[in-house]
């Protein structure tokens, strides 16, 4: 079945930002106004087709239900041909816009639908807008965005980092009190510092996200927390008694302690005309014992 529909199309980008004017057709129409939200409002076309009974040829074009091919929006039962544009089926808009907006096209009955275009690498999801005289196919809603992350995030394979510290925390490793301990992060890999980045996909819509190490908050058992907005320097013994540059602590009284070092990711994410952050936070423990000159010299 065929729907006379008049459409305008909201540009966004893919990180979330508005105001880029983007548009599905090569003429590249200029931008007429913008929504409430700062987006663009693109009229999409004609498409040479007639106004229809209600008049205003200007911006009327066909909707057609399920093209015989899925393109960028998703599986082909759900998807339209709105002048020219494929995309997915979204349902009425809510609320709706006034009548005396263009998009109505003149009409007092049907309603305004929405029909989502999935983006690329440069341009983001876009939602194109249309009315028609009724729905032009039953279709399901677009997969969830923030199912999507999480399943991205999920692949992943995020870890606690793995602890670099000095006094080494192995039997019969002492450190002496008053003297610089050294924290870092050992062996730091994509999946334990970032950046990383995956996917995941679902009705052709595709979600990015990275996701990467903000700081390491290092809870040294002693009642203090050094936080370290870097991997930290791992030691070396030509370093003597110098202090960490970066990240280090001094005791200042023998014991074992249990030093944990908490990471704590950022994982931003974008897709479906959405976009969003995932906070994280991992951790890892390891002992070290510390001790008195004189006790170990003896």
């Amino acid at each position: 079945m065929l729907a006379r529909c008049a459409a305008i199309l909201v540009a966004t980008l893919a990180a979330g930002t508005f105001g880029a004017t983007t548009t599905a057709r090569a003429d590249s129409p200029t931008c007429e106004k913008y929504g409430d939200m700062g987006n663009c409002i693109i009229w999409a076309g004609g498409g040479g087709n007639s106004g229809g009974t209600s008049g205003g040829g200007s911006g009327i074009g066909d909707a057609a239900a399920g093209g015989s091919s899925a393109g960028p929006g998703g599986d082909a039962s759900n998807m339209l041909d709105v002048n020219g544009v494929t995309c997915l089926f979204m349902g009425a808009l809510s609320p709706p816009p006034a009548k005396t907006t263009p998009i109505w096209g003149g009409h007092d009955d049907g309603a305004i639908y929405q029909c989502l275009v999935a983006g690329n690498d440069v341009n983001g999801d876009r939602v194109l807008l249309f009315w028609a005289a009724g729905p032009p196919s039953a279709a399901p809603p677009p997969p969830d965005p923030r199912v999507l992350a999480r399943r991205a995030m999920n692949a992943m394979q995020l870890k606690a980092v793995t602890i670099g510290i000095v006094p080494e925390p192995r039997p019969g490793s002492i450190g002496i009190i008053g003297l610089p301990t050294w924290m870092w992060v050992d062996g730091a890999a994509e999946n334990t510092w970032g950046p990383i980045t995956r996917t995941a996909s679902a009705a052709g819509f595709t979600v990015r996200a990275t996701a990467k190490v903000k700081k390491v908050v290092w809870d040294m058992g002693d009642g203090t927390q050094v936080v370290c907005l870097t991997k930290g320097t791992p030691y070396a013994d030509s370093y003597g008694r110098q202090s960490s540059p970066d990240c280090g602590h001094t005791y200042t009284r023998q014991g074992s302690y249990a030093v944990t070092a908490t990471s704590y990711w950022s994982v931003t994410w974008a897709g479906v005309g959405e976009s969003g952050v995932i906070p994280l936070d991992l951790s890892r423990t390891t002992n070290i014992t510390m001790g008195e000159s004189q006790v170990i010299n003896r």
